[in-house]
């Protein structure tokens, strides 16, 4: 509606991910289903960044393990990891990926050649010389991007620097040293030539960085970017840093809760099968990606479930080498009994071998079962399938946001304007009622990081604009972002400003168990 991000809406998010927000509303209105439509067509990009990046190493059949690993545990997650900003931000970081690599067929793992990395015939015309020029500044862009979804992407950057550059089969050969291998580590270009694509590739970044500052100068939005995003946004993520061994224990255990011993187990096993099969080679860029996408997550400090989502590809991968070795080992074991006439046995290792493979099949099968049955509840009666859908997260409160919903579509017009005390976007969102102030939700000004000035501003613009209604939240404490305890009705006893305001002006019109509605005496 012409309004900008920062200065007339409110989030500490940085801007790249509203882009892409706005395209979904714009293409399918205000509609919740959309958000589940694009994780779909999302999944779909994404495995296909996953098989091919893959493949290089691992070959096709590990590529297609590596991408039903991945979906398995992407659909198990649940919808707060449907389009999130780490989402889109891996998109970009697998672009820029196969941008600095040929989009031939991949070379054999572990052994890179100067054909391999370099995307481009010779540059014998000043065309060739344009084209390789504008794909390496291409990639800065698509870096620049994936930055603007989130800061983190910036842990990508090295490895995308040297990984795709480097001959890891040096790895396999060296055994006279404590460090086996890395001392035969060797770029497969010239480090001039490697310089000379850094700089392309710098520029399109920096390009990108620039257009967006200068955009925002432009439009006047500046100043508000500015103390969101550079003095506020830092406070609030040091205020959940302290490096102590106390930070350190709630790393250990939000990455155990969140990856799983399995996976994590996992990752471990794929690495000692590659030293003890001397495959490092083909190993090691996965491991660098699987570090760069750790560091991404934990340098956000709070190590929220949907952060992973820069770990989760990497880490299919690990399972899909652990799976090649086993079926390998299987094949092995095979022509060894084969070789010995032991019919029984090889039968009796066949049954043991679709034994494991069955013991992880009935759980799979029961949630995707469970997820199509999701599909058609949500097919024949959309609202009773949000507000029952299992697992919902506590703060979301569909049910009653609905019914807020439902009574201001029945009892206001279009051009009233609604503020929802709390964090209820469905409420503004769905029937299109007006928010009369930029903080469309309250976890900036409840926060204990958030400046005394937001505060006396939301109550000057509902003094100046009082809109119709206003909804206030309750059973919604999010701690970990806020940092109190009170949910947003019992933080109206510390805001008096607010809880004048709502005293003076406004008389209660309706009570759900979630939300009370407020309505403006005319």
């Amino acid at each position: 509606h012409g309004q900008l991000l920062y200065r007339d809406l409110w989030d500490n998010k940085p801007p790249g991910i509203f882009y892409i927000y706005a395209l979904i509303v714009k293409t399918f209105g205000p509609v919740m289903w959309s958000v589940g439509l694009v994780d779909i067509l999302w999944l779909l990009v994404i495995s296909c960044c996953i098989f091919y990046f893959t493949r290089r190493y691992l070959g096709n059949p590990g590529a297609s393990l590596a991408v039903l690993f991945y979906v398995c545990r992407h659909c198990r997650q649940g919808y707060i990891h449907a389009a999130q900003p780490e989402a889109f931000l891996m998109l970009g970081i697998f672009s820029a990926w196969f941008l600095l690599l040929d989009r031939g067929s991949p070379p054999p793992p572990g052994a890179l050649t100067e054909n391999s990395v370099t995307n481009l015939p010779p540059a014998g015309n000043g065309r060739a010389s344009f084209l390789k020029m504008a794909r390496y500044v291409g990639v800065g862009l698509l870096l620049g991007a994936a930055f603007w979804m989130k800061y983190n992407a910036v842990a990508f950057f090295p490895f995308l620097a040297l990984v795709p550059f480097v001959d890891f089969s040096g790895l396999d050969r060296t055994q006279n040293s404590n460090f086996p291998g890395f001392s035969r580590l060797r770029l497969v270009i010239s480090w001039k030539d490697w310089f000379g694509r850094m700089l392309l590739v710098s520029a399109g970044a920096i390009f990108a960085l620039v257009a967006v500052l200068i955009s925002f100068r432009i439009s006047g939005a500046w100043p508000a970017m500015k103390e969101i995003q550079f003095v506020v946004l830092p406070r609030y993520g040091a205020m959940a840093f302290h490096w102590s061994l106390d930070f350190l224990f709630f790393a250990i255990r939000r990455t155990q809760d969140q990856l799983g011993i399995w996976w994590e187990g996992m990752a471990a096993l794929a690495l000692m099968i590659a030293l003890w099969r001397r495959e490092l080679g083909r190993l090691a860029p996965i491991a660098l990606m699987a570090l760069a996408g750790y560091i991404s997550t934990a340098m956000q400090w709070r190590f929220h479930a949907y952060y992973f989502e820069t770990c989760y590809p990497f880490f299919a991968m690990f399972w899909a080498y652990v799976g090649l070795k086993i079926y390998e080992g299987f094949m092995v074991l095979q022509r060894m009994v084969a070789a010995r006439g032991w019919s029984m046995v090889r039968g009796l290792l066949w049954v043991a071998f679709a034994c494991l493979i069955f013991s992880v099949l009935p759980e799979e099968s029961v949630r995707i079962a469970q997820q199509y049955s999701f599909a058609a509840d949500w097919w024949r009666n959309p609202r009773a399938s949000y507000q029952a859908y299992y697992w919902q997260l506590p703060l979301e409160k569909i049910g009653d946001q609905l019914r807020v919903i439902d009574y201001l579509k029945a009892n206001s017009r279009p051009q009233d304007q609604v503020y929802v005390w709390g964090t209820a976007p469905l409420i503004n969102f769905l029937p299109q009622r007006g928010n009369p102030s930029r903080f469309v939700s309250n976890l900036g000004l409840i926060s204990t990081w958030a400046p005394e000035s937001w505060r006396q501003e939301l109550v000057n613009t509902l003094e100046a604009k009082p809109p119709r209604y206003i909804v206030v939240e309750r059973h919604d404490m999010a701690a970990s972002l806020t940092f109190t305890k009170l949910d947003s009705e019992q933080y109206l006893k510390i805001y008096p400003r607010l809880a004048g305001l709502l005293q003076r002006e406004y008389a209660p019109a309706v009570n759900y168990s979630d939300f009370e509605i407020y309505e403006f005496k005319k």
